[in-house]
């Protein structure tokens, strides 16, 4: 059953309870990895257009943990296919339909349909698909923008098949000194033009890091419906970034121990959003 859900206010304003250092990166200027500046600032997040058509307003970042994500978590309980909508409380207006469901190691993948726009100076939210690593506060995903004309108040289509399409990754505390790494197997999953009706989209397997001294490698791939996707090998860096030649790759591990990663896949023909722990 569908069900109405009114935003609290709280949910909606700033706070600078929290902080932390936020790397991120995307496959073009219509999302910008960052710290947030709405809900509980200084976490991780992303900006979006606030309006329909220019690029990201880094002026205006969501908290994935304090905004979206907690207001799906307010109507639905469980994972799985099943919809509800969210209504914005300052006009009662049903904005967009969300569902939520867990996927290979404990990743739970977070989709949002935009119905209605957004409040003045909001983000332009599309169609927005957040994955989030097991353990970690360290997130990747999709995003495209809304559909032209009046949204119905159910559908599972989130216009990923636009040209504007884009992936992203971004955590709190990036890796800065990369730790050495023997044979270190990694638990991955990867996010392709996502269907919240169905879960198809979602890819999974292990990627290998290994680096010691002042360089490294990063190897594996992912397997999905519709087929495997080799990432090749990608130079991990000292300060943790790691990148493929041919710049296709990129990406960052977190935490002092590089406990985890994300990154994206961004050529011609194939976007990808990646993110994973250490097994």
């Amino acid at each position: 059953m569908k069900k109405l859900f009114v935003v609290t206010a709280l949910s909606l304003a700033t706070s600078g309870a929290f902080a932390a250092t936020v790397s991120g990166g995307s496959s073009s200027l219509y999302v910008a990895a960052a710290a947030s500046t709405l809900q509980a600032i200084g976490t991780a997040g992303i900006a979006m257009p606030t309006i329909t058509g220019n690029t990201a307003n880094t002026a205006a970042v969501v908290s994935f943990q304090a905004g979206p994500i907690t207001q799906t978590n307010g109507v639905l309980s469980g994972y799985g296919t099943t919809s509800a909508h969210i209504t914005n409380p300052l006009n009662g207006v049903v904005t967009s339909e969300t569902w939520k469901n867990k996927f290979a190691y404990n990743t739970e993948v977070y989709a949002y349909r935009q119905i209605a726009a957004p409040s003045n100076g909001y983000p332009q939210f599309g169609g927005e698909v957040i994955a989030k690593v097991s353990g970690s506060e360290v997130y990747f995903g999709e995003w495209a923008p809304a559909k032209s004309g009046t949204q119905p108040s159910n559908s599972t289509d989130l216009n990923m098949s636009s040209a504007d399409r884009t992936v992203w990754f971004v955590g709190e505390n990036p890796t800065t000194s990369m730790p050495t790494l023997v044979n270190a197997k990694y638990n991955v999953v990867g996010i392709n033009q996502y269907n919240p009706g169905t879960g198809a989209g979602v890819s999974s397997g292990v990627l290998t890091a290994n680096y010691s001294g002042s360089t490294g490698t990063l190897t594996g791939s992912l397997t999905g419906a519709s087929g495997t996707l080799n990432l090749g090998s990608s130079t991990i860096s000292s300060n943790g970034s790691f990148a493929r030649v041919d710049g296709v790759v990129k990406g960052q591990f977190y935490g002092s121990n590089a406990e985890a990663l994300a990154g994206i896949y961004n050529s011609a023909t194939t976007k990808v959003a990646f993110g994973g722990a250490k097994q």
